[in-house]
């Protein structure tokens, strides 16, 4: 498949966001890069949407990940970490294999750690929800998350979105079938909080994608869209 092709952009940009965040399934993943290998073009797309998620990652305050996340990243990448011994003259960090092993997977931890900072909760956060809400010319806009277990969604803007003056984002669930919902109208700021009526992990169960529409103060007057629909990305479930 020649994902070059002009008609075939939107397809190529939605595969190199997903390639980026780590979600694609591996035979995808794989097969992207390959192709990748023989086509400036991916290749091309697939830099510049690691380097945009770069971005985002490196706002974020750096944490220290738990023990329990150090088994999960091992165990996908088949390493065998174990605690270090004060006496042990090599220590794991030092051998060649797993520095080739996290090198392969450096950018996906970033993402990943990221995104729990983003959406830590007082109580131990279970696997993120992540949605990148990107316009027609497929840049990230807004990039919503929660944690499987929060009643509410965490939404931040990239760069210098906002609506225009007097007007408003609001915030759509698009199920497989039927009309939108709404969410929510989104506050102003760096970051907001749209509450759900229950934790994200049911609440979004048989949603496949979220939208944002330009509404009036106070959102739409009809319960659905008035406005144009600016931004739209489908849900990503890191579980």
């Amino acid at each position: 498949m020649n994902l070059a092709r002009p008609d075939r952009r939107e397809r190529l940009e939605r595969l190199a966001a997903e390639y980026a965040l780590g979600t694609s399934p591996p035979r995808v993943r794989r097969r992207l890069a390959a192709i990748a290998a023989r086509d400036t073009t991916v290749a091309a797309t697939l830099a510049q949407w690691e380097r945009r998620l770069a971005e985002l990652a490196a706002g974020v305050p750096p944490v220290t990940p738990s023990p329990r996340v150090w088994a999960r990243v091992s165990t996908r990448l088949g390493i065998d970490v174990r605690p270090p011994v004060a006496s042990s003259p090599v220590r794991w960090w030092n051998r060649v294999g797993v520095w080739r092993g996290l090198a392969a997977a450096s950018f996906v931890v970033a993402v990943a750690l990221g995104v729990t900072q983003l959406t830590r909760a007082p109580a131990p956060a279970s696997a993120p929800i992540v949605v990148v809400l990107a316009g027609a010319d497929a840049r990230p806009a807004l990039i919503a998350t929660a944690s499987r277990e929060e009643r509410f969604l965490t939404v931040k803007p990239i760069g210098n979105t906002a609506p225009a003056a007097g007007q408003t984002f609001e915030l759509w669930a698009l199920p497989q079938s039927g009309t939108p919902k709404s969410l929510g109208v989104i506050p102003p700021g760096a970051t907001a909080r749209i509450p759900l009526p229950a934790p994200a992990g049911e609440a979004l169960v048989q949603i496949p994608s979220l939208a944002v529409s330009l509404e009036p103060p106070g959102g739409s007057p009809t319960g659905q869209p008035t406005g144009p629909v600016l931004y739209s990305g489908s849900i990503e479930r890191m579980y």
